[in-house]
């Protein structure tokens, strides 16, 4: 095998399709199709099977995959961690984020590493904490921002970023008054629109809810914060999310956003990479430059929701 054929084979395997892989490598089909066949002859098995769906994976091919993913990350690593040594930033580097993170920083991340590192390539994929987690395990990004516990996988290492508060998200109106803040009792009155149990938010409002003996009841359990934040618009509960996650709808008058408070409910912005694959010398000045943003959140005016930055001693300026 040579990283040629593993790169065509991944993307096919990604892809599904032999036809999308060549058109989008330039590469013609019968090249590609013999790059695929060659490495299935060498490794004497079926790589795909061919049926109307296009191109799926055997088991073997599934195992060869996920291998291919780590191999070529590592090359990938390899030649960022050396063009660094240079004083020379370049590469690609994909990063996982909740909605609310990219909602907060995204535009604001992705304007200054372009200025900062224009040789860096930044690829922000979005997604809920455990789909996220899934990512970096597989390679698809090379480390992730969740919300909550830290990571519950072996593999995974965990390192703490921030701190923020969670906060009741409702209809504007009478309800949504007061001195700011709702407890956590008043809210568990009436039935929740909440994230399914696993996401790590609901087992944060879950755990705070047994300190006070009651229980939480949901009118839906939906794992999509969009579609959260229109029911809750629309008044059919109240639901719960980071502020950054309705910071615009806040701004706006579409929703309302009060702290829970008795007891106030927080979550980790936490950041995940693999521990035999520690963040390359590239993904550390990106991490650094997160938490520059991070910190220029907390220390300037407006709402937020974010309680303290917390800065790992690797990725001190």
């Amino acid at each position: 095998m040579d990283l040629r054929q593993l790169r065509y084979f991944s993307l096919v395997a990604d892809l599904r399709s032999l036809a999308q892989a060549s058109a989008h490598l330039g590469i013609a089909a019968p090249a590609m199709s013999r790059t695929i066949a060659a490495l299935e002859e060498e490794l004497k098995c079926s790589l795909f099977e061919r049926d109307g769906r296009g191109m799926q994976l055997t088991a073997a091919g599934d195992i060869l995959h996920s291998k291919a993913v780590q191999i070529l990350r590592d090359v990938e690593v390899a030649r960022q961690d050396v063009m660094a040594e240079g004083e020379h930033l370049a590469g690609d580097i994909g990063i996982g984020a909740t909605p609310s993170v990219i909602g907060l920083l995204g535009a604001d991340f992705i304007k200054r590493s372009l200025d900062r590192f224009p040789k860096v390539r930044p690829r922000l994929a979005e997604g809920y904490s455990g789909y996220l987690q899934n990512w970096v395990l597989t390679g698809v990004v090379d480390f992730a921002l969740v919300n909550g516990q830290p990571p519950n996988h072996v593999r995974l290492q965990g390192e703490r970023l921030a701190v923020e508060r969670l906060f009741a998200i409702e209809q504007p109106g009478p309800t949504a008054e007061g001195d700011g803040t709702i407890s956590l009792g008043d809210l568990l009155r009436a039935p929740l629109l909440l994230p399914t149990a696993q996401n790590p938010i609901r087992g944060l409002i879950d755990e705070a809810a047994k300190t006070l003996g009651q229980t939480v009841s949901t009118i839906l359990e939906i794992d999509s914060a969009g579609l959260l934040k229109t029911l809750a618009a629309e008044g059919l509960a109240a639901a719960v999310l980071p502020f950054a996650a309705v910071q615009h709808e806040v701004a706006t008058g579409k929703l309302s956003a009060r702290p829970i408070v008795e007891p106030e409910i927080t979550s980790d912005l936490t950041l995940i990479h693999l521990k035999d694959r520690p963040p390359s010398k590239v993904a550390v000045q990106l991490i650094k430059l997160i938490l520059d943003i991070l910190e220029d959140v907390v220390s300037g005016d407006g709402r937020h929701g974010f309680i303290e930055v917390c800065r790992p001693e690797r990725y001190q300026r």
